[in-house]
């Protein structure tokens, strides 16, 4: 199962650090659109996506959030991140694996 990130150079050159690859969208639409691309990839089971290019999205990006099959899409803190998302990836992952981190 792989891992993929989309989001700024930043956030996707950390990653490639660790081997993980990715994409930095330049649109909104862009960034669905490499969003959706991975979600068709049956070897990817992840799919982590910069928090300033998720509030881009406004509303479309929702119901990735919702998905309830793999790939996962979560969204991950950047350098512009001002919606604090590390709480709601503990969230996400209490209720997902039902335990307390």
């Amino acid at each position: 199962m792989k891992i993929r990130v989309v989001g700024d150079k930043l956030l996707v050159g950390l990653f490639q650090l660790s081997g993980v690859t990715g994409t930095t969208p330049v649109t909104p639409d862009a960034t669905a659109a490499a969003i959706e691309d991975y979600l068709t990839d049956p070897e990817i089971g992840v799919v982590l996506v910069g928090s300033s290019y998720a509030a881009h999205m406004g509303p479309a990006f929702r119901p990735y959030l919702q998905r309830r099959k793999l790939p996962m899409v979560l969204r991950v803190p950047d350098r512009e991140d001002q919606a604090g998302c590390a709480d709601e990836i503990r969230e996400y992952l209490q209720r997902s694996l039902g335990i307390r981190l």
